[in-house]
């Protein structure tokens, strides 16, 4: 599926992370064409060459599977990530690339901090049987995306990759956040990155010059002198296959299309392989066929996985062959994206890996678990049952459409009893390429198929089952589904939260899956209302609203046979809790007098406040010295020497600022100029009785100290002025003419006097 970014937090459904859920329902993404510009970056913080099943014992998929659950909680580095794609360096090590990841650490209860570092994109690498290190940009402190985009709001996810020569190269889809809403981001186009091996560097980030049409690198198939690279085309909701293909590994090459019949340098001519594959699904040559495969994507939240096969990586395409269903979405999870790994699959089996993420999206926080790779084997080629044993097809399949979005199947049972029926559609007017088993089955003869498109055309099939297996199909049946308009939602109310957030709530409509929000804010005088996004069941979070401000709710429930109208508007008024306390800060004192301080941050994107009093000069009041920068830093200066301060923090937002954090106290202490002023220059002055001296500037100096002695009249000692000198020059009247002075100057700070400069004379004209 695809997925937000940090929008993960923002529109939700009923608490739920929809930004991943919504993306097989709706087809959001819109790419733009690139143009061809290089951009550069600096050494990051840290696929399969070829497509070959890998020939020693591999990994099997339950080591697999645990491997990255105890690296996700003991690494203290990465904790979990989608997408999963893999490419065998040529070192033997492997490199696992990852799109949205959490980074930290991870609690004894498989509970994670809430500010955790979350980026868009990262990688693993594994060395033997185990797990090495992290890679993403930035610092440990401060990490950032590995591939990042230099631009806010935009991000790019990993699509595959592989090794070419010294480098491995990988293409990456872009995107750009459109609102706040979880389908509120669209497909900016495809690029090249490069990592150098065998440090793994990036190098480059070449934009690629293709359209908004596709999302290209599902996958990577390296096979007879060129690099397939397959994609995914959203429309409607579905999903469509693609693929272009580079003359051997170099993802910069040359790209051309496949048309359906041959290739073509134009992107505008490639042609649609199959429908029902995923954002990321898989491709293997196993002997002379390939193997296709990804999550049912016919189906919305589909936890099926199936394979099609070909005798071509072009196809056409056979199938689906059923292969496994993902256990996880018993609990409420979602699963979604496939890959294959032949770099680890051990003789006769395809190893899978597909992605798992929560309905809830506290989940994210108190079940780190959850969202991690899981990993499956696949015995290929499949066991194909005795015909002979198998029922015969059902007969006489008629379709009849009924007026609420449903079409009632009846047929005619095969000889013999004790019969399973499995019900096959295809929707013919949304382009489905192949016949998608349901979910549901009956031992009736006769069935309800409900939720379809008002105006699609269908096409259905029917077999029957036992323990043997399932038997060949039924003939085809034709109907065409109408749908009325849903009703208005009812039983609205809106309910404000503390972190400038409101939950929607709404009552269930029959056969109605998705429903829009919009808000108004009336505080502002809004006219004209905004979307918050698309939801599924009857509540919605919507997020970052603005602390104090009224705003006003309608619902829209969008249905097979089209939108209905809006509910009647609820209102509520938005507030945002002040922040908690940031740790006590840390206060290290500098030789400048200067004290710096730092903390960690409470949560993104907060304001600071630092507040000081000095406690040597009996303040009882703290006074605000720095008014809230986004920083975690501030430097006090102009300190008094020696004198004990005390600072505190506070977080802000828009709901002011929060409590203060444990106070910090510190010493400002100057240190004295280490060195003495040098240049030192003693010349007769524009006058009798008169000298002209002056010096260069010493680094951290308040001011000077002048210093003259008469050696013609025999003083011992140098006599210092009275009064300091704040520049470099100054001059000596009234002395006497014919007689020889000695001359010299030192620095001096809050600190004390540094060292003299080496006395100079002159004679007084």
């Amino acid at each position: 599926m695809d997925r937000g970014t940090n929008g993960w937090f923002r529109g939700t459904t009923g608490g739920r992370p929809a930004r991943r859920i919504w993306v097989a329902l709706v087809a959001l993404v819109v790419l733009l064409a690139g143009s061809l510009v290089v951009v550069r970056f600096g050494a990051p913080f840290l696929r399969r060459s070829a497509q070959t099943v890998a020939a020693g014992p591999g990994m099997a998929a339950a080591e697999l599977t645990a491997l990255f659950s105890s690296y996700g909680n003991t690494s203290g580095r990465w904790s979990g990530a989608d997408r999963t794609a893999s490419v065998a360096l040529p070192d033997d090590r492997l490199l696992w690339l990852f799109s949205d990841t959490f980074l930290g650490t991870v609690d004894a209860n498989h509970a994670r901090p809430r500010d955790s570092p979350f980026i868009n994109n990262s990688a693993v690498v594994q060395r033997g049987r185990q797990l090495e290190r992290t890679v993403h940009g930035g610092t440990p402190e401060q990490p950032t995306s590995l591939v990042p985009t230099g631009v806010a709001g935009e991000f790019y996810w990993v699509g595959d990759a592989v090794v070419d020569g010294a480098n491995v190269r990988a293409v990456y889809n872009r995107y750009r956040r459109t609102g706040s809403g979880p389908l509120d981001f669209a497909l900016l186009g495809s690029a090249m990155a490069t990592f150098a091996l065998p440090g793994l560097h990036l190098t480059e980030v070449r934009p690629l010059p293709l359209s908004d049409r596709v999302a290209w690198g599902s996958d990577l198939l390296t096979d007879g002198g060129y690099t397939y690279v397959y994609g995914s085309e959203p429309v409607d909701g579905m999903k469509f296959a693609h693929l272009a293909r580079v003359p051997g590994t170099d993802l910069g090459g040359a790209w051309e299309f496949w048309t359906g019949t041959g290739w073509s340098g134009r992107e505008a001519a490639s042609h649609r392989l199959l429908s029902g594959v995923g954002t990321a699904y898989g491709v293997q040559r196993v002997g002379d066929r390939y193997v296709l495969l990804t999550q049912e994507n016919n189906l919305v939240f589909s936890p099926e996985f199936v394979a099609y096969t070909a005798s071509s990586p072009a196809g056409p395409f056979e199938g689906p062959v059923p292969l496994f269903r993902a256990p996880e979405t018993d609990a409420g999870n979602i699963v979604y994206d496939a890959h294959l790994h032949p770099e680890l699959a051990r003789p006769g089996r395809l190893l899978v890996s597909y992605n798992v993420n929560s309905l809830d999206v506290e989940s994210a926080y108190t079940d780190t678990r959850i969202y991690r790779p899981r990993f499956v084997e696949v015995d290929w080629p499949r066991p194909e049952p005795d015909p002979r044993v198998l029922p015969a097809a059902p007969t006489e399949l008629r379709a009849e459409s009924q007026g609420a979005g449903n079409a009632v199947l009846n047929w005619q049972a095969p000889a013999g009893a004790g019969h399973e029926y499995r019900i096959h559609r295809r929707d013919v007017t949304a382009g489905q390429s192949h016949f998608v088993r349901l979910p549901q089955s009956t031992s009736a003869t006769s069935f309800s198929a409900d939720f379809l498109v008002n105006g699609h055309t269908y096409e259905f099939r029917v077999s029957a089952a036992n323990g043997a297996g399932e038997g060949p199909a039924s003939n085809t049946a034709t109907a065409t589904a109408t749908v009325p308009p849903p009703p208005a939602p009812a039983n609205v109310r809106a309910v404000a939260g503390t972190r400038g957030d409101v939950v929607v709530h709404w009552a269930e409509i029959p056969l109605v899956q998705v429903f829009q929000v919009f808000y108004r804010d009336r505080t502002s005088m809004q006219r004209k209302p905004t979307l918050a996004g698309s939801f599924t069941g009857t509540s919605a979070r919507i997020a970052s609203l603005r602390h104090g401000h009224r705003y006003e709710f309608t619902v829209v429930a969008v249905g097979g046979g089209g939108t209905g109208p809006p509910s009647a508007p609820v209102p509520a008024t938005a507030f945002v809790a002040p922040p908690e306390p940031p740790d006590r800060p840390t206060a290290v004192a500098a030789e400048d007098g200067t004290i710096r301080l730092s903390w960690r941050p409470v949560a993104p994107g907060l304001s600071y406040q630092v507040h000081r009093r000095d406690l040597t000069a009996g303040e009882t009041a703290f006074t605000l010295v720095s008014p809230g920068g986004g920083g975690t830093e501030y430097t006090a200066r102009l300190l008094e020497h020696d004198h004990e301060y005390e600072f505190v923090v506070r977080a802000v937002n828009q709901g002011g600022p929060g409590r203060a954090s444990a106070p910090v106290l510190a010493r400002s202490r100057y240190a004295a100029p280490a060195t003495a002023p040098t240049g030192l220059r003693v010349v007769p002055g524009a006058g009798p009785g008169e000298l002209a001296v002056d010096w260069k500037p010493t680094a951290g100096a308040l001011g000077y100290w002048v210093s003259i002695r008469d050696v013609t009249a025999g003083q011992a000692t140098f006599v210092r002025d009275e009064v300091p000198t704040l520049g470099t020059s100054t001059n000596r009247i009234l002395l006497t003419s014919g007689h020889t002075y000695e001359v010299t100057v030192a620095a001096f700070n809050q600190g004390g006097i540094g060292p003299a400069a080496t006395a100079v004379p002159a004679v007084v004209r």
